[in-house]
């Protein structure tokens, strides 16, 4: 597979750059930036290569494609002041005041393009062919009918399709005819179904114009689309497009984006992470060149600050924001999310100031930032929760988020507005503030101010969902099950365990039947299926070693009197079902191998804590917390069979000098059981040896757990022997790196 995916793009990259133009001197630098993908007859124009006009349109016409509008629109209207006559260049940018796929239709725009395009034929001496007289009134259809985009739509659906059927070797028009298709079935008339006709019949459109243009760039992108659904083996049958589209669209933030969705889908978030890096990487850098306005160095960081400090002025710092904005936000949003995912903690709390430093140093000030920040400000704490359930360790990480948090201020979401998205991320923020009331030993608030805040986030949820209702009922759904989720955490603080399950159980049965449509949330806050599993995983722990208590061990689950030994099974089933439509998740990863613990199904824990670090590993994790759990079991497990370790094991932690010198001198074949065991000792080595001899791959397991050795804090000398080259060392230079600045440590270091 990989070797394929190599010939691809090198296949694709010859493709590229075999595309010659005469006229690269007078691009703008922006223009230059864009590697201009293949483009051969655009909207029925004939290519004229060397002519800097046609050499604009192509940069319009392939940001248009990409859904680059304000490129697009910017490319377009260079091509019209060098040629004012310059017919495509004027539909070009009529179509690029349209967003397809979001439900926006910008009329001013799309009309004044039209008026000037028809005060241009006026008087001028072009008479347009049949051709461009069609596509002309065709594209006009978006804009007129400003009572109703949906009529225009259809009405521009109708159009297309037949001048498609009229003009069949214009492949350029099949393409936007399954882009109108696809946009038709994003609309309100197909909420509810995960596959509407019209993106099935788009499928099969955008396919056979791909077979004329193999690398056709607005073709492979809709196509990606198309299989953009809540099905994993669905959106698993993009990834073939998407292994001749990546190398298309290199130096364009929204592609870059769009790919995160489907990795997304099939469960590939380290390839998600590395999309939405590139992402922010070639947006900062594409638009740090628009304000410079000169070529720059290709920008390999992800934060904003990096760039900022880069820049002279508060109106090139504003403008600069104003650049790629959405594009740049929704990556951003996304990264953090795909962080969480891989460990990298402080990473995703960074991306969150981002967001923060963008709302701060806007002018004029937007809250366009400040919805996105609130989003992944809510997973993060809903995350942490998954992880840390009703924990101390709960409290501490909590308040490092709160820090980034607590700066960001809040809006709410006004009497008349009908803005979805606010509505949805004023309640993710609203959800993440309960989670922290109700996990934390808050000393601002007494119990009773802290239960009135929450019902005050209770009374806004039910206004919110109220509100979205007719708007977009599966985020109004999604908003009512949030008063469910959180009076079941409530139940179960105040140990009414019952009433949490009767609860949860409910609320899952609606999430089992709410439909995830194209235009549901693909990131969302709290499953209900997981919560009752972690609950129901945690109700077992609670019992399952009080056999003679006069408790019942029995609840009433689904009507039905179960057994506590049934709840991890039950949960174990809940974890399934929810990584069917979102696999791949360390939360519901970690739940699996939870719920197999509790099983005493130990293999199967054990592999399912294993993909865990798989997935969080030292070069992704920035905090040992949560490679903890995972790296503890299975030195526990592996070291089982070995009844010398069992009786060291029962005598740790004891502070028994005797017993604690044998620990200490672990046999190698134990390794991970006696990284296990170092947790009683951080404060108290000075000198530490890890050997890879005869032992191939201890010093990647001791860095699971410890990924710094900031925590052994009276360590002066410590030894690494390899086995053979590796990568470890780069892990170890990481280590090491929070390490030095603290104090002097001596290092050995050899190669077997």
């Amino acid at each position: 597979m990989i070797v394929y995916v190599l010939l691809v793009i090198f296949a694709n990259y010859k493709q590229i750059i075999s595309q010659s133009w005469n006229t690269s001197d007078g691009l703008l630098p922006w223009e230059s930036y864009i590697q201009l993908g293949d483009v051969q007859q655009p909207l029925g124009l004939t290519i004229d290569r060397s002519s800097l006009a046609h050499h604009h349109f192509a940069i319009g016409y392939f940001c248009f494609h990409s859904f680059m509008y304000d490129e697009a629109q910017d490319a377009f209207d260079l091509a019209i002041n060098i040629t004012p006559t310059f017919v495509e260049a004027y539909i070009g940018k009529m179509l690029a005041c349209k967003h397809a796929l979001w439900s926006y239709t910008d009329f001013d725009c799309g009309l004044a393009v039209y008026n000037a395009t028809m005060s241009m034929l006026e008087t001028s001496n072009i008479i347009l062919s049949s051709f461009q007289s069609s596509l002309l009134s065709t594209v006009y259809q978006w804009y007129a009918n400003q009572s109703s985009i949906t009529l225009g739509e259809q009405a521009f659906l109708s159009s297309i399709a037949n001048l498609s059927e009229t003009y069949p070797n214009e492949t350029d028009i099949r393409v936007l005819w399954g882009l109108s298709l696809l946009n038709v079935a994003f609309g309100q008339e197909f909420q509810g179904q995960i596959e509407p006709a019209p993106m099935i019949e788009a499928r099969e459109v955008l396919k056979t114009a791909l077979t004329v243009e193999p690398n056709h760039p607005g073709a492979l992108h809709y196509l990606i689309h198309a299989y953009d659904v809540a099905q994993s083996n669905i959106s698993a049958k993009a990834i073939d497009y998407i292994l001749t589209y990546q190398p298309l669209v290199n130096t364009l933030s929204y592609p870059q984006h769009l790919l995160t969705h489907i990795w997304m889908r099939t469960g590939s978030l380290l390839l998600a992470k590395s999309s939405d890096e590139r992402s922010i990487q070639v947006s900062l850098t594409l638009c740090l060149i628009k304000i410079m306005n000169r070529i720059v160095s290709n920008i390999s960081s992800t934060q904003l600050e990096f760039v900022l400090a880069q820049i002279n002025t508060t109106d090139e710092i504003s403008s600069f924001l104003l650049c790629d904005a959405d594009n740049r936000a929704f990556a951003t949003e996304w990264l953090s999310y795909s962080r969480l995912q891989t460990g990298d903690w402080l990473g995703a709390l960074f991306l969150i100031n981002d967001l923060y430093i963008a709302y701060n140093q806007s002018l004029p000030t937007s809250t366009h930032y400040l919805l996105f920040a609130y989003r992944a400000l809510a997973r993060a704490a809903v995350n942490l929760f998954y992880w840390l359930p009703y924990d101390i360790q709960f409290v501490n990480k909590i308040q490092e988020l709160m820090e980034v948090g607590k700066i960001l201020p809040f809006i709410t979401l006004d009497d008349n507005s009908t803005d979805v998205d606010l509505a949805w991320s004023e309640a993710g923020y609203r959800f993440s503030d309960c989670i922290r009331l109700l996990n934390t030993n808050n000393t601002d608030f007494n119990q009773t101010i802290i239960e009135s805040i929450i019902d005050q986030h209770i009374a806004r949820f039910s206004i919110l969902s109220s509100r979205t209702a007719s708007l977009n009922p599966y985020i109004s759904t999604s908003i009512s099950m949030m008063i469910s989720q959180i009076q079941g955490i409530i139940y179960y603080k105040n140990d009414s365990y019952q009433d949490c399950l009767n609860i949860l159980n409910e609320v899952t049965q609606r999430e089992l039947n709410l439909v995830i449509d194209n235009n549901s949330p693909i990131l969302i806050y709290a499953r209900s299926s997981e919560l009752l599993a972690m609950h129901l995983l945690l109700i077992h722990r609670k019992y399952q070693n009080q056999s003679g208590s006069a408790t019942p061990f029995t609840f009433m689950l689904n009507g039905t009197q179960i057994s506590i030994s049934e709840f991890p099974q039950y949960a174990l089933n809940l974890y399934q079902i929810a990584d069917i439509s979102a696999p791949n998740r360390s939360i519901n990863i970690l739940g699996m191998a939870r719920a197999n613990a509790q099983l005493g199904s130990d293999n199967e824990a054990v592999k399912f804590y294993r993909k865990l670090l798989d997935q969080i590993n030292p070069l992704n994790n920035t905090d040992p917390l949560f490679s903890q759990e995972a790296t503890y079991f299975i030195a526990q497990k592996e070291s089982i069979g070995n009844s010398a370790n069992n009786l060291l094991s029962a005598f740790s932690f004891q502070l028994n000098q005797r017993f604690d010198a044998l620990i200490i001198q672990c046999r190698k074949d134990d390794c991970r059981f006696c990284i296990g065991l170092l947790l009683a000792y951080l404060d108290k080595i000075e000198e530490l040896s890890i050997s890879e001899q005869d032992t191939p791959g201890q010093v990647y397991a001791f860095l699971s757990l410890y990924p710094s050795f900031a925590s052994f804090k009276r360590l002066r000398t410590l030894h690494f022997h390899y086995h053979g080259e590796g990568s470890d060392w780069k892990i170890v230079e990481k280590a090491l790196s929070i390490h030095y600045h603290k104090r002097l440590l001596t290092l050995y270091q050899s190669r077997q």
